[in-house]
């Protein structure tokens, strides 16, 4: 199993124990009184959306780039540095360039011809659509689980962020 493929079954991980910990009602009153609260931290050249599409126009170069339901557009003549949609596609256009890896969970990877990927792609819960002429330097995975019908990690990463992510977060900058 690649690299790439591990850290995002981590992260998936990691999103369930929150969802996990607030499904006891006595635990979810604790950490409320104790003020506990979701924080995502952006750095310096980073870009983060949620709720909404996030696109990266080209001649800009950006550190990385996370959208959180919403997709993530990378136009040709951008360059990023890591790639992430959760709950959302990600598309990589003809001329774009990622230096690191693409990864979409609960959704789909489309890079289009002349995209270039200098990592992994890796789309779980979800396919890697890839058009003949764009280049992955590292591995290209997916991964889906179908359990009645339903993709086991789009069930999994909705029940995560309904409660962990969309309760009492906040965005925290910090200079890097």
């Amino acid at each position: 199993m690649s690299r790439s493929l591990l850290s995002a079954l981590a992260v998936l991980s990691l999103l369930a124990l929150p969802a996990a910990a607030r499904a006891e009602d006595d635990a979810k009153k604790e950490g409320k009184a104790k003020g506990e609260k979701c924080t995502i931290s952006i750095k310096k050249g980073d870009l983060f959306t949620r709720g909404k599409n996030l696109v990266i126009d080209g001649k800009k170069a950006v550190r990385d780039a996370v959208a959180i339901d919403g997709d993530v557009v990378v136009r040709a003549g951008a360059t990023v540095n890591d790639v992430v949609s959760i709950r959302g596609k990600v598309t990589v256009e003809a001329g774009a360039r990622v230096s690191g890896d693409v990864t979409a969970i609960s959704g789909n990877v489309h890079l289009q011809k002349g995209a270039t990927i200098a990592g992994d792609v890796t789309a779980i819960g979800g396919e890697v659509q890839t058009d003949e002429g764009a280049t992955i330097a590292g591995e290209k995975n997916q991964l889906s689980i179908n359990i009645n019908g339903e993709d086991f990690f789009k069930k999994l990463t909705s029940a995560a962020l309904t409660s962990a992510i969309t309760e009492d977060c906040e965005l925290r900058f910090t200079e890097e």
